[in-house]
């Protein structure tokens, strides 16, 4: 069984998470289908109908994180939404095919490595720790402040975490030169 405030601020933070991935892929809409249509996993002709359906998914999703009510059904859902991307890059990666954006954010131009899938596994592990069942207990409104900025703090170690893989192909140009 989990505090649920260790239960909270972990949905929070990748409602948040999952829905500023989603504003940037409505914001460049166009790129992130480009992106998408990179992976050759599906027909060309679907590549604007699945965009759109992804990009609704992680919304729904992300909302959904945000209220304590769909609690369960998100997290797993979460779960699910990364596994499919995971899966994505995974058989790109296995096919050689490392120099695709990820599409994780849009207009990012990280590309896809072995370090984007264990980010995401990490992320589904605490989406997975996030949905044990609760202890029973009263939340205080400290415990709400908590689980706020522990959202935010996470929000932002998860953005770290991007712009580093987003790095690291520019890291590496300047070693080898």
């Amino acid at each position: 069984m989990i505090d649920p405030v260790y239960s909270l601020t972990i949905s929070v933070a990748a409602g948040l998470v999952l829905l500023h991935g989603a504003w940037q892929k409505w914001q460049q809409h166009e790129t992130f289908a480009a992106a998408m249509q990179d992976y050759e996993l599906i027909p060309d002709v679907a590549v604007p109908s699945a965009s759109r359906a992804l990009i609704a998914a992680e919304t729904a999703i992300g909302l959904a994180l945000l209220w304590p009510r769909s609690h369960p059904w998100a997290l797993l859902a979460g779960i699910a939404l990364l596994a499919v991307v995971t899966a994505a890059v995974v058989l790109n990666l296995l096919r050689g095919r490392t120099a695709i954006s990820c599409g994780c954010g849009g207009g990012s131009d990280q590309q896809i490595s072995w370090a984007l899938v264990m980010r995401n596994g990490l992320f589904a592990v605490f989406l997975g720790l996030a949905a044990q069942p609760w202890l029973t207990r009263e939340l205080t409104p400290l415990d709400y402040l908590t689980c706020f900025f522990g959202a935010l703090m996470l929000a932002g170690f998860y953005a770290v975490v991007g712009q580093l893989l987003s790095n690291q192909p520019r890291l590496d140009a300047l070693r080898y030169r």
